[in-house]
């Protein structure tokens, strides 16, 4: 699937990245300072400033201001130099980085602070330490004396208390915030009511997806669909499962005859059981009933394969294991049959 492109406007953004696998990234002291050398000289070359930082054990946060429209390339720079020196260090190959960076633009000053606030207090919620300030890979301790670091905003922010319900949803906002660029300019896009995503041709399903990507929470949905909690967050994994088994066909080049970046809600359930039937391994296709169910799938296979010569074999395969159905000699007669009929027809 084609990748979004990120918003690069110029102003603050907070920056978060994992380890792969959740693995360790910073194993000792050495390295937090090597990676924090390696944020100076990018500095020195790029002209952004910090605002707050943390360096966790297996991931990190930055609050970052840009001077110019090239986050993708301050951020490349940092982190391939850090997993450069990380593999050379500890003699390990592949990548060190869960995938690309997570990014959000801070489209409003008001949440600055708030969010400074929940960067510096990561090591009191891991229960590291007990007060914002003790934890030495923080930006709040001022142990690390570099360049790049700008404490304006941290002198403006009380940092002796605890995030408040107002920060906590400030930050809950800011996460949740979405944009599009319209002539050159990052405009926030305006949420959908939730009787949008349940109205359109979308079943559930595909509704509670959208209203969760929209920035609703769990909680909001099932109190509009009078559901429990627990039935949406149970049909969100199904979907998420769906999506990553209709991507790993898709990624195998088996939806050939479509656009190479068509995504699951575009091509639909159907298509992609058909799909999973004609040219999925088994295993693919033991995980395509648990997904869908036998009744939904028996549907699509009597309207999409089950007349279809081409895969004799597999539908006997597939009407014995899966449907428990003892169709072999019926089957191949009527194949036969047919096979005759139309001999019999060129020969006319």
């Amino acid at each position: 699937m084609a990748r979004k492109l990120r918003v690069e406007e110029i102003g603050f953004y907070h920056i978060i990245n994992r380890g792969v696998e959740k693995r360790t990234i910073f194993i000792d002291d050495d390295d937090c300072v090597k990676f924090l050398e390696i944020m100076q000289d990018s500095a020195e070359v790029y002209g952004f400033r910090i605002h707050s930082y943390c360096l966790m054990g297996n991931h990190y946060h930055l609050l970052l201001q840009t001077t110019t429209e090239n986050l993708s390339l301050i951020m490349r720079q940092i982190n391939s130099r850090y997993s450069i020196y990380f593999n050379n260090k500890y003699k390990r190959v592949g990548p060190l980085w869960q995938g690309r960076f997570k990014s959000w633009y801070v489209y409003d000053n008001v949440y600055l602070n708030a969010l400074l606030k929940y960067i510096e207090f990561n090591p009191i919620k891991a229960g590291i330490v007990e007060k914002i300030g003790q934890y030495p890979w923080s930006m709040s301790s001022r142990e690390q004396n570099i360049i790049c670091l700008d404490y304006e905003l941290m002198d403006q922010t009380d940092l002796t208390k605890k995030l408040n319900s107002k920060e906590l949803d400030e930050i809950d906002a800011l996460f949740a915030a979405k944009f599009d660029i319209k002539n050159d300019e990052v405009v926030q896009q305006t949420k959908k009511e939730l009787s949008e995503h349940f109205n359109s041709f979308h079943d559930k399903e595909t509704g509670i997806a959208n209203a969760i990507a929209d920035g609703y929470k769990q909680a909001q949905i099932a109190k509009y669909l009078k559901l429990s909690n627990v039935s949406i967050s149970k049909s969100y994994k199904i979907y998420k499962q769906k999506v990553q088994l209709f991507n790993k066909l898709r990624d195998k080049g088996i939806f050939w005859s479509y656009s190479k970046n068509i995504s699951y809600d575009e091509a639909g359930s159907n298509l992609l059981i058909e799909y999973l039937l004609k040219y999925g391994d088994f295993e693919d296709i033991s995980l395509g009933f648990e997904l869908f169910g036998k009744r939904v799938i028996k549907r699509v296979w009597e309207e999409k394969l089950k007349s279809d010569k081409r895969f004799i074999k597999l539908n006997l395969m597939i009407a014995r294991v899966f449907f428990g159905m003892d169709v072999e000699s019926s089957y191949v007669k009527e194949v036969k049959n047919a096979r005759l009929e139309k001999f019999k027809l060129l020969a006319s």
